[in-house]
This record gives structure tokens, sequence and C-alpha cells, in this order.
């Protein structure tokens, strides 16, 4: 089977986790993907993105075209409103294609064009009445529990040191990056430890796996959330959670000790980090997220949908 993923990028390369869904897949054998990546915005934009890929579907053997992003997907399904490709068009939507309006409608029609249409968070189903279904993203789940003291000594934290992750980068509105400056001005003020805050920017995925198991933990304040990768492999690297009940992060972090689901009130989260730098805990029950968000078993998951779509009819 031949499938071609369908992605936006600003790097050149795919968003790690499509990369990683992508060698998911292949390792189930007998499917083969390319990449085609997305790299202009805007409607006019993304007519001319299909243009393109009109051009290389015409010289390159596809079964399936399998879409990341509502905008992506609507690249794919303009092949076939305007040229008439007979390709199967499957699209993932991930949260931000869905939380935002301007987005949304465009999303939306897309999903109409599709085939079918693949949604990462249950609190998606109510956009989408047909051809769907609830599969969040996979991680990967063999990671051993033994960078904590060797990573730590290598950035020169002590035991005074409380060390906490932001769930993304400082500059990207919709994580609430202000909300969190406020906690760490009231947590820092209220301890005697030394507080590190650190977003998750430059790092490689190597790199935030060690941090991961280095720091103390893991804050969310997000607005909107579909199903956060970073909630995820948190738990996976053992680091305590603490967020706001935002997208799937109740369902992640069902069964698993040492996730704090909190009311977005500075009060609560400095409470839980004064409890939390008081007794260094770490994630001791990994296996509900191992379980269910391995890379290999949301791979069979999509396979199943990918054989669906090609030699079954799909129905409501």
């Amino acid at each position: 089977m031949n499938v071609l993923f369908v992605s936006r990028s600003k790097t050149g390369k795919p968003h790690p986790f499509v990369e990683e869904q992508a060698a998911a897949l292949e390792s189930t054998g007998g499917i083969r993907i390319q990449h085609y990546l997305v790299r202009s915005s805007g409607l006019v934009g993304y007519i001319k993105a299909a243009c393109r890929l009109y051009k290389l579907l015409k010289r390159t053997p596809v079964d399936l075209i399998h879409a990341h992003y509502g905008l992506s997907g609507l690249t794919a399904v303009l092949n076939k409103v305007i040229f008439g490709n007979r390709f199967k068009v499957i699209i993932t939507y991930h949260g931000s294609d869905i939380n935002k309006a301007s987005e949304r409608w465009l999303s939306l029609l897309a999903s109409r064009l599709a085939d079918f249409n693949i949604l990462v968070s249950v609190k998606m189903l109510r956009y989408f009445n047909h051809n769907r279904a609830v599969i969040p993203c996979g991680i990967n789940t063999d990671v051993a529990l033994t960078h904590r003291s060797e990573t730590r000594a290598s950035y020169g934290w002590g035991e005074n040191d409380f060390v906490i992750l932001f769930a993304s980068r400082f500059n990207i509105s919709v994580k609430d990056p202000e909300f969190a400056f406020q906690v760490m001005e009231t947590f820092r003020a209220s301890t005697t430890k030394s507080v590190k805050f650190i977003e998750l920017k430059g790092y490689s995925r190597d790199q935030v796996t060690q941090l991961m198991q280095a720091a103390d933990a893991l804050l969310m304040c997000s607005k909107t959330e579909g199903s956060p990768q970073v909630i995820k492999e948190a738990i996976v690297n053992g680091l305590p959670v603490i967020s706001n009940d935002v997208g799937d992060v109740r369902v992640i972090c069902r069964h698993v000790d040492h996730c704090y689901i909190l009311p977005k009130r500075v009060e609560d989260y400095v409470e839980r980090l004064h409890f939390l730098s008081n007794t260094y805990p770490r994630i001791q029950n990994r296996e509900p997220v191992i379980a269910e968000y391995s890379n290999q078993h949301i791979a069979e998951k999509i396979l199943g949908i990918y054989q669906r779509v090609l030699y079954k009819p799909v129905h409501t």
C-alpha cells in the first residue's frame, strides 16, 4: 500500500509526531509512506499547494492520501474537486484546526469532502457526524528511566533546585504563558527553592526525554488543546503533571498517579507546586499510557482505517 502523508512544515521536515506515526505504520509491513509538505499559508497558498500536489500525484503511485491537520487536508481534497482525482483521502485533525474559529470552517469543509476523518480528541466529535473515529497520536513508549541523575548533574542542578517545564514555548499565546508566569512569580515568592522554569523550545527528541526525567514537574495551562503529546511524554518519563482540564488531559491522566488536574487558578497551581517541591515524587504507574498510546498500538488502529477506506464501503 502506497500512502502519501500531507502535512504543513516550515522547516522542510515533517513534525516529529508525523514522522513517528509514518515509521510505526511502515513497521507494520506492506506500507510505504512518502511525505508531501505544504509550505505556504492562506487560502491562495493552499490552492497553489494543491496544484503542486496534483503534479506530484501524476508521477507518483499512491493508493491513499493521509493529511495531518484540516488545512493540509483541504489541499488534498481540493485535488478531488478541482482535478477530479479519485484518490481516497483521510484527514487527521489535531485540535488547533478545529479549536481556532478562523480555521474551523475550512477544516470542516475539508472533512465533508474527505473519505474519512480521524479526530485526536473525543471533544471534537460534536463537529463531525459521519465517517469519523477518535484515534489520538501515539508516542514512543520504549523509554528507560535512566537519565535523571546524569542530566541534572550536566545542568548543575542540585538538591535545592526545583525544575519546572512549561508544556510548550513561551511565545504561543494559546498555551497561556502569561498565566504560567503569574504562577511562577507567586511560587518563587513563597518558596526557598531555587526555581527553574524552562520552555520546551529548541530541544531534540532525545533531549526532551532527558529533560523530562531530570525535571520535577510539567506545567500546562492552555486555553485549548486536542490530545496533547507533551502530557503523554511526561507520564512515560515519570514526570509529575500539573494541568487544567483542557482537551483530553483528563482522559490521558486517568489511572495515573501524580497527574493533577486543577481549576485554572494561580493559588491552586502554587499549592500543588509546593507539595511537589517538598516531596519530589515521580510517576510510578505509567502502564495505562504505555498501553493506550504507544506508536505501534495507534498505527494498528490507523491501518484498520486504511483498509476500511480502501476495501470496504464507509458507513455513518
